[in-house]
This record gives C-alpha cells, sequence and structure tokens, in this order.
C-alpha cells in the first residue's frame, strides 16, 4: 500500500480469510495525466491512456510469503534467486523491476523499457543481462520483439509466454484455483475483472499457437473429442460458454452494460499486446536467449464441452509442466534462437531457485554473447 514505506506483507487474518487489502482496481481508463477517467469502453489500444490507479504501488520482488511480522514463512518466492545473484554479481549490480503485476501489460512493457534504458545508461551502454519469471516473460518477450538492443541476453524462467487456456478456471470460479492458502476472494472472478495484467497470459486468438510454434494447438474440445474453434477475444465467447464474471460460480453478482463494455476493452487491449509477442525480425536481430522450465507435474493445458456446450472444468487434458504453466509453453515463439534449454522438476513458482542451473545457463548466455563479438 502507498503508506511511503516500501512493504506490504500478506498478513495472517488475510491469508485465512478474515480480511486484508482489497486488490480491486478501477473498471476505467484515463489519460497518462490522470484525467478524463471513463466507465465506457475506454479509449483503443494504442492511445496514450492507462487504467485509473488505487492506492497500492509496487515497491519491490516479493521475496517470501510469511506471516506473524515475518516469523512464519509459508512460502520462499525470489528471495533465493536475488540472494544468490547479489553474492555473485554484487549487489549493486542487481536490478530489479518491479511493476504492479494487476496492470495492462503495455503499460508494464513501457516502465520495463525506461528501466532497461535506465541500466544500460548507468554502465556506459552495456546491456543488461535479463532474468524474467512467468508473467514477467510476457512483458520481455514483448519489448525483445520491439527493442532487442536493450538486451545483452535474457533468462526465460517458467514463462507463459503461450496463452494459457487453463486460466479460465481462475476467471470463472471462485475458490478453485484462485486460492491463496485459505483466501478464496484474493484472485476471485470479481477481482480479474478489475485486474487485466492476468488476462493477457490467456487471450488466445485463432492461430496464434500455431504461430508460436507449439505441438499441441488445440486447447477446447467438444464432448466426442473434436476440437473446437474459439475466440476468446470477442465477448460472444465469454457469454456463449458462460465464461469469466457469466459463469453462475463465479460470484459476480450483477452482469452489466458497463462492465461488458470494460471487458471488452480490455479484450482489445490484451490482442493488440498478444500480437506483439509474435517475431517480426530476422532471427539475428536477437540477442542470446536461454530457457529454464519444469516437466516435473501434470499441468491443465485444455478442457472439453459438455453435453450442454458449456466448458467442463473438471474434464480437463493435462500436459507436462509446472502445475501452472505447460513446459512447451515456456518456450518462446518460433523465430527466436534459443541457445541452450534446462529442464527441472519443480513447482512454477519456485523454478528459478534451481540456482545451480541458473548458473549455467547465464555463463553460457555470457559466453553466447561474447562469442557473436569475435
Amino acid at each position: 500500500k502507498n503508506t511511503g514505506a516500501e512493504r506490504f506483507n500478506y498478513a495472517l487474518p488475510h491469508l485465512l480469510g478474515l480480511g486484508g487489502p482489497v486488490l480491486d482496481l478501477p473498471m476505467e481508463w484515463e489519460e497518462e495525466d490522470g484525467s478524463s477517467a471513463t466507465t465506457g469502453p475506454g479509449p483503443g489500444p494504442g492511445t496514450r491512456t492507462r487504467q485509473a490507479h488505487d492506492d497500492m504501488v509496487p515497491s519491490h520482488p516479493t521475496r517470501d510469503v510469511s506471516c506473524l511480522c515475518g516469523t512464519v514463512k509459508l512460502a520462499r518466492l525470489y528471495g533465493p534467486l536475488l540472494d544468490h545473484l547479489a553474492k555473485k554479481r554484487g549487489r549493486e549490480n542487481v536490478h530489479c523491476f518491479s511493476y504492479d503485476w494487476r496492470r495492462e501489460l503495455a503499460e508494464t512493457a513501457s516502465k520495463f523499457e525506461s528501466f532497461l534504458e535506465r541500466v544500460k545508461s548507468r554502465y556506459d551502454g552495456v546491456a543488461p543481462q535479463v532474468v524474467g519469471h512467468s508473467m514477467g516473460c510476457l512483458v520481455a518477450l514483448n519489448l525483445l520483439n520491439r527493442r532487442p538492443g536493450l538486451f545483452h541476453s535474457v533468462l526465460f524462467g517458467a514463462g507463459a509466454m503461450a496463452p494459457n487456456f487453463s486460466l479460465l478456471e481462475d476467471y470463472s470460479i471462485v475458490g478453485r484455483a484462485n486460492t491463496l492458502v485459505r483466501n478464496d476472494e484474493m484472485f476471485a472472478p470479481s477481482q480479474h475483472l478489475t485486474n487485466p495484467g492476468p488476462a493477457h497470459m490467456l487471450m488466445a486468438y485463432p492461430g496464434e499457437r500455431e504461430k508460436f510454434g507449439k505441438e499441441h494447438a488445440k486447447m477446447l474440445f467438444d464432448a466426442a473429442g473434436d476440437p473446437v474453434e474459439f475466440d476468446l477475444n470477442r465477448l460472444e465467447t465469454w457469454r456463449e460458454y458462460r465464461l469469466g464474471m457469466y459463469h453462475p460460480e463465479s460470484g459476480v453478482k450483477e452482469v452489466t452494460a458497463a462492465k461488458e463494455a470494460w471487458l471488452q476493452s480490455v479484450l482489445d487491449r490484451c490482442l493488440a499486446f498478444r500480437r506483439g509477442l509474435i517475431p517480426s525480425g530476422p532471427p539475428s536481430a536477437y540477442p542470446p536467449v536461454a530457457v529454464l522450465h519444469s516437466d516435473g507435474l501434470p499441468t491443465k493445458f485444455g478442457f472439453h464441452l459438455d453435453a450442454d456446450g458449456r466448458i467442463d472444468f473438471d474434464k480437463v487434458n493435462m500436459l507436462p509442466g509446472d502445475g501452472r504453466v505447460v513446459a512447451e509453453d515456456s518456450l518462446p515463439p518460433e523465430g527466436i534462437p534459443v541457445a541452450k534449454v534446462i529442464t527441472n522438476k519443480e513447482e512454477h513458482t519456485v523454478v528459478l531457485n534451481d540456482l545451480r542451473s541458473v548458473d549455467e545457463l547465464l555463463d553460457c548466455l555470457v559466453a553466447e554473447a561474447a562469442s557473436r563479438k569475435k
């Protein structure tokens, strides 16, 4: 929360579902100077607008999830990686880009672009190595396609890059895939409706997986097992299959014209962002790239329709992955050369805590970059 102190911890009552911060963002677009807010469909993607803000700001990467003033660790997240890199490279040379994962990713990518420009300037024009995780890989990939010269090299860790259909469950049903410890309200469908960020990992358009070059291109199947074509960027698709706020178990009390207009504006912006994930330049334009991902857990990939033509979230197609992202989806699209891939067996949130593999891949990227200068 924007209190002036750079710390925000999830308290025990919050994790137990007994109270805590509300993570809903205003469903309004505004000019970048903060004026002219609107609750309608809003300005189109590409105009210089942003979502209105609440009173929370990103301050630092999440090192761990704790309670009781940090004395009880419930999960280790980026702490081990950050401490390890600081020890090896010097803490002054590890620069963390903190962002509000709830917000539109085009806005985040623009801020990341400015961040890398500042880091590059600080080191007399030498571009930094970039390590991304999950949604952060999506942000990095979009910028990498536009400005590869800002990167010395890139390590994608458990990247949610190809569209992830399993997130539809998070968006549609309270208390299923969106529960954190015992809190089933923090990431419920009503919150996701106001938070455009995660939607960027979901909004597949027709033929997108083929453009990524993925082996498994179809994610929705009818009751007979035949693939079904769909376009998640159309509001009619959400209505037809009763997804998100249209699902009877979403917890969204009322579907209004204003909410529908808001959702369609989010879908439009997601589509514009996702089109920027497919490379348009030659492979030689890209810096060295490596991937660290997992195939250790059965991971939801696709769903089937029931006899009424609705998505049955209990009839799932599984593929090897990290429990959130399937292994093949964590590879960048065809057209971006990958110097090395290491596969471990870790769960999604801790894939990058495989520090030996991180070292191996970062050293590989340094060597690859040096060889290109000869």
